[in-house]
């Protein structure tokens, strides 16, 4: 077993509640969880993880049963200093940030290259928007100093829909040393559901480099 899938599977109790995001790292430690039949409640903001838990045997619950989450482990995209990550790609951040707001202690299995002292200004920053909002959102987006993209299917015509039916945009600036105000100033904005920025919702950290893990943070 691989030293950060290691590292995160001695996190787990059993009688735990367990949320799993996505990614590949959070993949492999399922595949340990299922292996190891440890005695816990797993729940998912993600389709794609919810259907690999159940081809593993592995029970999961909705979110409409989750009152309390003690452990929650997902991916990102890019890490900073001060464990405030962009987790922009997957575009089910909305879903995401309501695990990770449940949890006790939510924790992000990365490689170390994705931390840097600041955000990595080439990851965007992606909100899920109401189709009728769309054109007003990318307007202010431009009047903050950015760029906005509306993110398209590549499987079929128009912008991609989330769970909730709402496209996403994309959003890239020069950097990203102004995040928690561009961040809040789109987050208020009429129409806009939610953003992949994640300021203090991350305790712990378990970042891969090479053979070593490199730990930043702690468990509440």
């Amino acid at each position: 077993m691989e030293k950060l899938i290691e590292e995160a599977l001695n996190l787990i109790k059993p009688k735990m509640t367990v949320s799993f995001g996505g990614g590949s790292n959070v993949g492999r430690l399922i595949k340990e969880v299922a292996h190891k039949n440890i005695d816990i409640t797993i729940c998912t903001p993600s389709e794609v993880t919810k259907k690999s838990c159940q081809n593993l045997g592995l029970s999961v619950i909705d979110l409409a049963q989750v009152t309390h989450i003690d452990l929650g482990f997902d991916g990102c995209d890019s890490l900073d200093e001060n464990l405030n990550v962009l987790k922009s790609n997957g575009g089910i951040h909305t879903f995401e940030k309501i695990y990770a707001q449940l949890a006790d202690n939510y924790v992000i299995l990365a490689p170390k290259a994705r931390l840097r002292e600041k955000l990595n200004p080439e990851v965007f920053l992606s909100l899920e928007v109401i189709e009728a909002a769309v054109p007003q959102v990318c307007s202010l987006v431009t009047k903050l100093g950015g760029k906005a993209d509306v993110r398209q299917s590549n499987d079929i015509a128009g912008m991609v829909r989330t769970r909730l039916g709402n496209g996403l945009v994309d959003c890239t600036f020069d950097n990203w040393d102004n995040i928690e105000k561009i961040n809040q100033q789109l987050s208020e904005f009429n129409g806009v559901v939610g953003t992949s920025y994640f300021h203090d919702l991350v305790t712990l950290a378990l970042l891969s480099d090479g053979n070593q893990v490199i730990i930043k943070g702690s468990l509440k």
